[in-house]
């Protein structure tokens, strides 16, 4: 019984029980090593990707904004030139002033998604919640076909100021929602 004792006491020294304890952590060291070194290289990959897609949507947040500051840029020239024409004492200028500002709001109306031919069908499309001066708006756009359809109409230069503003109104107020 004591050589038994002494063995098992032999074998649980210190130094035993290092060695024995070497041995079975050091395949896990190097197994730790490797998970560790493939989960960096993940990593970085991650890293890399997510860069580039970063990259990507900053790019295109970038062009998209630069595109909407040009055509508000050019939106706000063209109504300066159809504020323009309104300063005149000339009908025809009037007149060119109310059917371009009828074009801007119809071109703004396609933009925002509604369907049909012609401007007509689009403005049946919408409702006073959606746009609050929906009845002016179509009243300056009857003011606008009948400058289109009647070669005679006369149109003073109170009427046409007051159907741009009314389109003024309504593509600030369409841009807005």
């Amino acid at each position: 019984m004591r050589e038994i004792l002494l063995r098992i006491y032999d074998n649980s020294s210190p130094a035993a029980v290092a060695a024995q304890w070497q041995q079975t952590v050091f395949p896990l060291k190097i197994i730790s090593a490797i998970i560790s070194i493939l989960l960096m290289i993940a990593i970085v990959t991650m890293i890399l990707r997510l860069k580039k897609n970063i990259k990507a949507a900053l790019e295109a947040v970038s062009q998209d904004v630069e595109t909407f500051v040009q055509k508000k840029e050019v939106a706000s020239k063209k109504w300066q030139e159809i504020l323009n024409k309104l300063e005149t004492e000339d009908e025809s200028n009037h007149k060119m002033a109310v059917i371009e500002a009828d074009k801007v709001f119809d071109e703004l109306l396609k933009e925002a998604g509604y369907p049909g031919e012609d401007m007509g069908t689009r403005l049946k499309q919408i409702t006073k919640d959606q746009l609050s001066n929906i009845d002016e708006v179509w009243q300056a756009h009857k003011v606008r076909n009948r400058i289109a359809h009647e070669p005679y109409y006369q149109l003073n230069k109170r009427d046409a100021k007051r159907a741009v503003e009314i389109y003024k109104k309504a593509t600030e107020d369409l841009k807005t929602e």
